[in-house]
């Protein structure tokens, strides 16, 4: 069985001056469920340039809409994408989640992420403005961060050949209710 590793921000502070530590089961309940972190960029359509012309990002369908100027995703692994919803207001949503080929995509395996979309958009804007979205607050020092192991789901279920299957056998019934003797009437 896989997984994908990565890190997110354990201990921080926020441009108040409060200290905020994650626990494990802050990550299970909050970050899993929930955007908690949101990077922000100066230049949206930049950006969206950048990550569809440079870095081989693609459209993310299909998604439920929350409001997003654009939805794209990157496929990470086989079992695995990142999914970014750009705001018209310069900020940009993060998760890993199952990638949309497969019906476990709309399970809550999923995680908010942060370095993963940096790294992707590092090239046309460099710095990292991280808000912490509980607090509706600036991170402005990461101390220390969570390694975060997010095991591949047990199956995979490919929803293409079903919807398929299911098209096809409702043409099949349609003919046959259709179906009438021939010749001379």
């Amino acid at each position: 069985m896989g997984s994908y590793i990565t890190v997110i921000p354990r201990r921080f502070i926020l441009e108040s001056g409060d200290v905020v530590v994650l626990t494990a089961r802050d990550v299970e309940e909050k970050l899993v469920k929930n955007t908690v972190f949101r990077l922000w960029v100066p230049d949206i359509e930049a950006v969206y340039s950048y990550l569809i012309n440079v870095q081989g990002f693609e459209t993310a369908a299909p998604s439920i809409y929350k409001g997003e100027k654009y939805s794209l995703r990157k496929i990470l692994t086989d079992v695995w994408e990142l999914h970014l919803r750009l705001y018209s207001d310069g900020f940009i949503d993060a998760e890993v989640e199952v990638r949309r080929e497969y019906l476990e995509h709309l399970t809550p395996r999923r995680l908010n992420v942060v370095y993963e979309a940096f790294e992707y958009y590092r090239g046309v804007y460099d710095k990292l403005h991280l808000w912490y979205a509980p607090a509706g607050k600036w991170v402005i020092k990461i101390i220390d961060h969570l390694n975060i192991k997010l095991r591949d789901p047990d199956t995979l279920t490919p929803w293409k050949p079903i919807v398929l299957g299911i098209v096809v056998a409702g043409l099949f019934a349609y003919a046959l209710s259709r179906l009438v003797k021939g010749g001379r009437q």
